[in-house]
């Protein structure tokens, strides 16, 4: 399956869109870097399945020795630059907790 067509993606991009033209940035440069961060996403869901399915290290057959899986790397690279378009337009993540400062989880 393409994974554009995953609800996933479809997902993230609508919001990510949905929220750019909230504060009035619909020109298509912001558009074309929704595209380039949809694509890195991507590529990072094929790396890291490409990471559960063969592990963090691999045997290099030329060498007969284990070596870092490439995608380990690449992984990170590609989330690093993730992270700089999705503050270059400047996104903020969603609450992870619905919690506020102030209630009985602070004192834990």
């Amino acid at each position: 399956m393409e994974i554009e067509k995953t609800k996933a993606y479809k997902t993230l991009k609508k919001s990510m869109l949905d929220s750019l033209e909230a504060r009035g940035l619909v020109e298509d440069v912001y558009k074309d870097k929704v595209l380039e961060y949809m694509t890195l996403w991507g590529q990072l869901r094929e790396l890291q399945a490409d990471i559960k399915a063969r592990g963090v290290v691999v045997m290099d057959s030329k060498r007969d020795m284990m070596v870092e899986n490439r995608s380990v790397s690449l992984a990170t690279q590609v989330s690093k630059q993730m992270l700089a378009i999705y503050t270059a337009l400047g996104l903020k993540p969603a609450e992870s907790s619905g919690r506020k400062e102030g209630t009985d989880w602070d004192e834990l």
